[in-house]
């Protein structure tokens, strides 16, 4: 009796990285296409319409986070293998936390990326051996950082200024929203965020809320989504 194949489903917005991995199920008798979309708004229609086994997930999206996507796929029964760059730990860990179940990076070989699929579906977790000495490595960072936290209380200090913009961020707002919201001229608002960068020793507005709850300087919320997308 032939096995029924496994039916799949592609969100990425990249139409040449798109194209590849529909090849790459479409040449395999064990996977069928059911869906492919460029945007999370595309990819939830379809999951309502039709649940699949296994959707291979984009986490920067034009018009969303592959987050949500992820979460809509866990909560049909289905698997969420996410194929993307390596991002920065929020958005691994937030990827993860969803309930992810591996990561891969854009760059593996088509029969790599069969594989992977095929062992994620059998109830493994497939993870690239980057993501994984990635994932180990920040294990041994959060590690190291809570014991500090441990021996000695944090000094660093948010003015009221900063906590506001803070705020700002978490609810998703753009540099420019925060300074008409707080009625500051947007180069104000990034001096702001510039000193604040410099106390949390952060790069990003997804790692300043990270670091801002992990220290209780903000009330813990869900990051905020990415305001500009990076490939």
């Amino acid at each position: 009796m032939t096995r029924k194949a496994s039916s799949i489903g592609i969100v990425e917005d990249d139409d040449n990285l798109l194209d590849y991995l529909a090849s790459v199920i479409s040449n395999s008798d064990e996977f069928e296409l059911v869906f492919s979309a460029p945007t999370v708004k595309e990819s939830l229609e379809h999951l309502s319409r039709q649940p699949v086994d296994l959707c291979l997930v984009d986490l920067n999206l034009p018009d969303g986070r592959g987050v949500d996507v992820i979460k809509a796929v866990k909560q049909t029964g289905g698997k969420a293998l996410v194929l993307s760059v390596l991002g920065d730990r929020v958005t691994v860990m937030e990827a993860l936390a969803a309930g992810a179940d591996g990561y891969l990076l854009k760059s593996g070989k088509p029969e790599t990326i069969a594989h992977e699929i095929q062992q994620t579906l059998s109830g493994l977790a497939a993870v690239s051996p980057q993501v994984a000495a990635y994932l180990l490595k920040l294990a041994k960072d959060v590690g190291s950082a809570a014991e500090q936290n441990e021996s000695a209380e944090t000094d660093i200090q948010l003015t009221a200024r900063e906590r506001e913009i803070l705020d700002m961020f978490v609810r998703g707002l753009s540099y420019r929203e925060a300074a008409q919201a707080l009625n500051i001229a947007v180069n104000t608002v990034s001096d702001h965020v510039r000193n604040m960068y410099a106390k949390l020793n952060v790069h990003s507005r997804s790692e300043a809320v990270f670091e801002a709850q992990s220290l209780g300087l903000i009330d813990g919320v869900s990051p905020p989504r990415s305001a500009t997308k990076s490939k």
